[in-house]
């Protein structure tokens, strides 16, 4: 009889923050900015998927606070420029992110653990076509996921449904504005506000009505080969159950809810706000 080794098989080493200087702030809506970490020596960190986040650790007040924030960028751009983005609104009660919102300034220094998260896009050979049904600040990696879905595939399309009170608040507006301009009609984004009246820009909250009124010239919800549902968990949570009860499958239905602590799959027991 052979003998058994004890030696266990080396694990993967645990990932640790790293002390990151602030490159750039700029604001991206009304009490949110968009921060920068210049990381271009740190392949580490350029190793992303569209979709994941970072955690950042900063001393806010004297407290040691944590709280995890997505790439906006898609991992193309981020290699290119060696500048990762993520994006913050402020939020009442929040412990980091009023503080990210109104008083970081470039240079100062946080730690940064290295991207993570399974809310990422997947390879795919031909084209797709994406529905992106996003609230606030769940733009953010909905975004990253859609600038990444265009290059997969020159044939690939994305239709991004944004949930905002008003214009000032709507995080990301102009970056999201801009991409859809390059992108030669291949993406699409329609902005529905519930606090403020604007002509053409419908008013009110997301609902099937809303969803299927804007996929009504490209064949509806059977032409759509992905859903990516982010933001407040009401929303993910009343989309979700009406697209199961439409038929679609679960494997097609990508979510993350967004708290105050940061990304969070809604599928798993989540955590407490900070």
């Amino acid at each position: 009889m052979g003998r058994v080794s004890l030696l266990r098989r080396p694990s993967k080493p645990h990932p640790t923050f790293r002390p990151l200087a602030v490159a750039e702030v700029d604001p991206v809506a009304e009490h949110a900015v968009s921060i920068g970490f210049d990381v271009s020596e740190m392949p580490g960190f350029l190793d992303y998927e569209a979709g994941q986040y970072v955690t950042l650790r900063a001393l806010v007040g004297g407290e040691d606070v944590r709280q995890s924030y997505s790439i906006w960028v898609p991992p193309s751009r981020a290699r290119r420029e060696g500048v990762i983005r993520v994006a913050a609104a402020a939020v009442q009660g929040g412990r980091m992110s009023p503080w990210l919102a109104n008083e970081v300034r470039v240079g100062e220094v946080m730690g940064v653990l290295p991207p993570l998260g399974e809310f990422v896009l997947d390879h795919a050979d031909g084209p797709r076509h994406h529905v992106g049904i996003v609230g606030g600040s769940g733009i953010t990696p909905v975004l990253a996921i859609a600038a990444a879905a265009l290059e997969q595939h020159p044939g690939s399309t994305v239709d991004l449904v944004v949930a905002n009170r008003t214009r000032e608040s709507t995080v990301l507006g102009r970056e999201a504005a801009e991409l859809a301009d390059a992108s030669g009609g291949r993406l699409r984004v329609e902005h529905v506000l519930s606090r403020e009246r604007v002509d053409g820009v419908r008013h009110g909250r997301i609902d099937p009505l809303v969803v299927r009124s804007v996929l009504a010239d490209v064949g509806g919800l059977e032409e759509v080969d992905d859903w990516w549902l982010c933001g407040p968990e009401g929303l993910i949570a009343d989309v979700e159950a009406w697209l199961g009860g439409e038929g679609v499958a679960a494997e097609h239905i990508h979510r993350e809810r967004f708290t105050s602590t940061g990304p969070v799959d809604p599928r798993k027991p989540a955590t407490s706000a900070g």
